[in-house]
């Protein structure tokens, strides 16, 4: 993982599944407007988004109106934009293409969850070994 040097395990599987949170979202989003006339999809640059995650930047800060607000940051997302054949309506939505977006997305999303899990069993191995 020489592109994620200086970035610990735990930290690139923890982004990469925020990541492919927000990428569930955009990709739910296409689908729901499967029939909403001139609707254009957008797909997210995982990579991009993910780099952009690990170095922290291109976050936005939330304004807190009252001190007992939480602190929340929101990631920019990179997109880009799908050029596609259309619909009568317009619309550029490919059913098909989006629920296999949907169903890569998930099978990512568990495989960085299966491994942060087998990361934390390691570190809890570790410790008890030490004892």
């Amino acid at each position: 993982m020489s592109a994620f040097r200086g970035i610990g395990t735990t930290d690139v599987l923890q982004a990469a599944m925020r990541t492919a949170s927000m990428n569930h979202r955009i990709i739910a989003n296409n689908i729901a407007n499967v029939d909403t006339p001139n609707f254009n999809p957008v797909q997210m640059d995982f990579q991009s988004t993910l780099r952009a995650v690990l170095d922290g930047g291109e976050r936005i800060s939330l304004r807190r109106t009252h001190p007992r607000h939480l602190e929340a940051t929101r990631y920019l997302t990179r997109f880009d934009r799908l050029a596609r054949t259309s619909k009568s309506d317009y619309n550029k939505v490919e059913l098909e293409h989006e629920m296999a977006s949907l169903d890569e997305n998930t099978g990512n999303y568990n495989l960085y969850g299966s491994l942060l899990v087998r990361q934390f069993r390691e570190y809890r191995n570790m410790l008890n070994n030490m004892r």
